[in-house]
């Protein structure tokens, strides 16, 4: 065997298809949100609690839920409503624009690293390449596709047009209510 070469064979996996984004839905987090808005207006009843306090638990309860389903579950049009949630918050509490904004900016930042959005922009990049996708049917077997570390990757321009989308409203209803405050004033 003095001449026989040592061969090696590296098993190189094919590189798996981008899984289908995460599904959440939309009807069952509209019940969920509307049962919250429920509770907490009867609560309000009950305890005789102020009515503009009341609708600011409420406003602030649509941004908790819908920014939590649009941070994690990567929905943008939960983000639309996480921002009519904070434009609501805006109109009640003016004062209080830059918390809010505050509020939406760590929404933001976790949209930065949430694996559903990673998940939704490679299936979206798959989709405009032609690569083949993760089959819907077939079998499925448990952590088929999932990396072997934990990996975070940063966005910035993810985390820029989270923002985009949660802070227009609010920012918009101030400066509604600022130009109808000017022009009631001006004489």
């Amino acid at each position: 065997m003095a001449g026989a070469a040592v061969t090696t064979t590296v098993a190189t996996s094919a590189p798996t298809a981008p899984r289908h984004p995460i599904r959440i839905p939309m009807t069952a987090v509209l019940l969920v949100a509307l049962a919250l808005v429920a509770v907490e207006l009867v609560a309000a009843l009950l305890t005789t609690t102020d009515l503009h306090l009341a609708l600011v638990g409420v406003c602030a309860t649509l941004v908790l839920v819908f920014g939590l389903v649009f941070s994690l579950g990567a929905i943008t049009i939960a983000g639309f409503a996480a921002g009519a949630g904070a434009a609501g918050l805006v109109v009640l509490e003016p004062a209080h624009l830059l918390t809010t904004l505050l509020v939406l900016a760590v929404v933001a930042l976790v949209c930065g690293v949430a694996p559903g959005w990673a998940r939704v922009e490679a299936w979206q990049a798959a989709r405009s390449t032609g690569a083949p996708l993760e089959p819907t049917t077939g079998d499925r077997t448990p952590g088929r596709g999932l990396p072997s570390r934990l990996r975070v990757l940063w966005r910035t321009d993810r985390v820029v047009a989270a923002f985009l989308v949660l802070a227009f409203p609010p920012v918009f209803v101030t400066g509604a209510l600022a130009f109808i405050t000017w022009t009631q004033h001006r004489a």
